[in-house]
């Protein structure tokens, strides 16, 4: 008698529209469903649906209590426990009005993109509680909302007051060069599979620019202790290497897809990735003894990390 199919639960947040691609779970479900695994999109916490797994999808820096209590109902778990990820918790190089630091510095939201999903899941009644509190921190203050309010200045001291607010935080600005251009790195994972995607561009801020390679790779130990720390079963980190080290940017827990709108948009690296994802998923939901950290992030288990150690060092990157 054949197995009965494995089904996965993929939890958005409530106001997601449904069946938007601009995230890359989408194409993951798609993957999976090639490989005969049932996916149930669910938005909100409102319904119940058997499954044997569940892939907390939610959109929001900061996820409610509920969205965890919700995810324990199911035997294996993708990024269930991935409750904060708010820059001012992990990000390298964060600055505080007065201190020392000379150099060019940026600004940015505390929270992941801009605070763009969190408005959006505001109420009426909650939106206008945001003008208040505006209000009473002070008419001047400065709110950044999109990426495209980022600002770069000169120094530290040269950072207006009215940007030093609890919704924005104050980063040295760290660049990675390539000849003329400057690179980001992303480390895109999920569970232990690591790849490397790598964009390039003449700006300092580098949102899509030219894509350079996506590539399996052997993450720095801080970029896995940042898992560790964040429960970050699926994800990626923002950084760049200075002087052999990660400078930390960002954490991501709803991989979007920016102005790519399928597979057809991305290099073959970015393809095989994604695939590689969903077969994990894969395997890890028909296996019924299997302790992946697909599903509950990066193992709490020093014997692994003392190995991802010993892989980075001895050059496995």
């Amino acid at each position: 008698m054949p197995d009965r199919p494995k089904r996965l639960v993929i939890l958005h947040s409530r106001g997601t529209a449904r069946g938007a691609r601009h995230h890359m779970v989408m194409l993951i479900s798609e993957f999976l469903a090639d490989l005969g695994v049932d996916v149930v999109h669910l938005y909100g916490t409102d319904r119940y649906v058997e499954a044997d797994g569940i892939f907390v999808h939610v959109d929001l820096s900061v996820v409610p209590r509920r969205i965890h209590r919700f995810a324990q109902r199911y035997p294996k778990q993708i990024n269930a426990n991935a409750s904060d990820i708010r820059k001012r918790a992990f990000a390298d190089g964060l600055l505080k009005r007065g201190d020392s630091h000379t150099g060019p510095v940026i600004v940015k939201s505390d929270l992941n993109y801009g605070g763009v999903p969190e408005l959006n899941a505001l109420s009426l009644s909650g939106r206008a509680l945001r003008r208040l509190r505006r209000m009473l921190i002070g008419t001047q203050a400065r709110t950044i909302e999109t990426k495209a309010d980022y600002r770069i200045f000169p120094s530290l001291g040269e950072v207006p007051p009215e940007y030093f607010t609890p919704d924005n935080v104050v980063q040295k600005l760290m660049l990675e060069k390539d000849g003329e251009k400057n690179l980001l790195r992303e480390y895109m994972f999920l569970g232990n599979l690591h790849f490397e995607n790598i964009e390039r561009s003449s700006d300092e801020i580098i949102t899509e620019d030219e894509h350079i390679s996506c590539e399996p790779f052997v993450p720095h130990p801080r970029l896995l202790r940042l898992r560790r720390q964040l429960n970050l079963g699926y994800g990626k980190i923002d950084y760049v290497m200075v002087d052999g080290e990660p400078f930390i940017f960002d954490a991501n827990k709803t991989i979007g897809m920016g102005s790519k709108g399928g597979t057809e948009g991305f290099g073959e690296g970015l393809r095989v990735m994604l695939k590689a994802f969903a077969e994990e998923i894969n395997r890890s939901l028909r296996d019924p003894g299997v302790r992946a950290p697909v599903f509950k992030g990066v193992e709490d288990d020093d014997q692994q990390m003392q190995e991802e150690l010993a892989r980075f060092h001895l050059g496995g990157r």
